[in-house]
């Protein structure tokens, strides 16, 4: 009699709770691998909440970003900090994003961007909440842009901060790295041209900034991820503008040079940003550049041929356009200005002079007109 009531009094707990809800199906878009040295921690990333946050971030997890950064602040009892390239909380991207603050509840395990005093002053770094009663001081106040699904007891091992010194972590733990499910550990690789024809191509390509890029993904990522064939397209207009700056170049057919010189340079320096390490170690070895890359023939390219995709209804050859053009730019004026840093807000500028002016000399070089427009580009 006892069992059988027992047995009634489970029946009648699951019959008032109800189903449970369905979980999603994961996403690999969506899905973020954090490898740490404890284990992998899985992130759903939630799009729903605040796409535009999920988009910085997939951007900056693919261009390496994040490997090798540091949970700087780390604080028991309420979250794990991580994303500044200082390692303090005093340095991003410099691209500040607007708050997409949500009704979610900041819980353990969710994932939200840190931020400044600002509403809207959110760039690269984030925190795992650790625990379920910080509430009154994060609803609401934070952008939440995923939560953990898995692997929260490796985070829980993360090295915790000095409470006197406001969570500082002295010899921290370190991301060992962060992919995108759909990108992560592939041991297929494909050519650069097929990786250019996927959906999402453009879209990388028009977010695409050397600043934030490290080099060491464009090694790491070759023949898996959209964002190496982007960076090595970048370093190819980069270089073509200094060089031309410097009455240099020169353009031959199959030259190998340069691919080995921008291969060699982010093997040895990983860690650095890719426009710091193409304006220096290869730009001293390169001697000719390749006459195309899979998305670009400097040899061929007319003006015509900008001002017909800059109109086409779909845009992505463009934007394979508008990044190897910005790049010839910040190679041209490097010259001069060797730490030079055009405002990525102003790409988009840049671009639509250049169209004016091909479509005005249609039969013209593109190349030509692109350092045309790169001389006149004053940096203030």
């Amino acid at each position: 009699m006892v069992v059988l009531l027992r047995v009634l009094l489970v029946i009648l707990c699951v019959q008032l709770a109800g189903p449970a809800e369905a979980q999603p199906a994961p996403d690999p878009q969506n899905t973020l691998y954090l490898d740490l040295s404890y284990g992998r921690v899985v992130i759903r990333m939630r799009p729903d909440l605040a796409p535009v946050h999920v988009a910085r971030i997939k951007h900056l997890v693919r261009g390496g970003f994040y490997d090798g950064l540091a949970f700087h602040r780390v604080i028991s009892g309420f979250m794990a900090q991580a994303g500044d390239l200082m390692e303090n909380g005093s340095s991003g991207t410099g691209q500040k994003l607007k708050a997409e603050f949500s009704k979610a509840p900041q819980l353990r395990g969710v994932v939200s961007m840190t931020r400044a005093s600002g509403r809207n002053t959110a760039d690269s770094g984030w925190f795992i909440v650790l625990d379920n009663n910080n509430r009154d001081d994060l609803d609401g106040k934070y952008t939440a842009w995923g939560e953990v699904t898995s692997g929260m007891e490796f985070v829980d091992m993360i090295k915790k901060g000095d409470a006197a010194r406001d969570g500082a972590v002295q010899e921290p733990d370190h991301i060992v790295r962060l992919q995108v499910a759909a990108d992560a550990d592939s041991t297929v690789k494909v050519p650069a041209s097929d990786l250019l024809k996927r959906p999402d191509a453009g879209d990388a390509a028009r977010a695409f900034s050397a600043v934030d890029f490290r080099c060491g993904a464009l090694t790491q990522g070759a023949g898996i991820t959209v964002q190496a064939v982007l960076a090595r397209l970048w370093a190819h207009g980069f270089v073509a503008g200094r060089m031309k700056a410097e009455n240099k170049l020169k353009v031959a057919p199959g030259e190998k040079g340069f691919d080995s010189a921008l291969d060699a340079a982010c093997t040895q320096y990983p860690a650095a940003m890719l426009m710091g390490v193409t304006g220096g170690e290869v730009t001293k070895t390169v001697a000719a550049l390749p006459a195309a890359t899979p998305a670009f023939a400097l040899d061929t390219y007319k003006c015509k041929d900008y001002v017909t995709v800059r109109k086409a209804s779909d845009k992505t050859a463009a934007a394979f356009a508008d990044l190897w053009m910005f790049a010839v730019v910040q190679g041209y004026k490097n010259v001069d200005q060797s730490k030079v840093d055009i405002a990525f807000k102003d790409r988009e500028k840049i671009m639509t002079a250049l169209e004016g002016i091909c479509a005005k000399n249609p039969s013209a070089a593109f190349f030509d007109y692109a350092t045309v427009v790169a001389s006149k580009v004053t940096i203030k």
